[in-house]
């Protein structure tokens, strides 16, 4: 009898996919970074724009920037038990920590 009990407790959530929380992670951040990058450079040249940004050394800053929205992404999937998706929005921000460093 418990075990039906705790199976009616454990039903998927909507949303609630490793790959939606990633993909949304890097599209949100993409995104926010074209954003910024837009404000310092022209839109019609997106792609050379991008690539001077990189090396300039404001790109941590601006990078950061469009992180911080999905920590406040990631505290509404966790209180709201979408471990799934929570999981892949941290592998995205990792991911994307990973190319500040470098």
């Amino acid at each position: 009898m418990e075990l039906f009990e705790n199976q009616e407790q454990e039903e998927k959530k909507s949303f609630d996919n490793f790959f939606i929380g990633l993909g949304g992670s890097f599209l949100m951040t993409l995104i926010l970074l074209c954003l910024l990058a837009g404000r310092a450079f022209s839109f019609s040249q997106m792609d050379e724009s991008l690539a001077k940004l990189y090396n300039m050394p404001d790109f941590s800053n601006y990078m950061i920037a469009a992180l911080f929205p999905s920590m406040f992404v990631f505290f509404f999937l966790y209180k709201t038990e979408r471990w799934q998706s929570a999981r892949g929005l941290i592998v995205a921000v990792l991911l994307s920590m990973v190319l500040i460093v470098l």
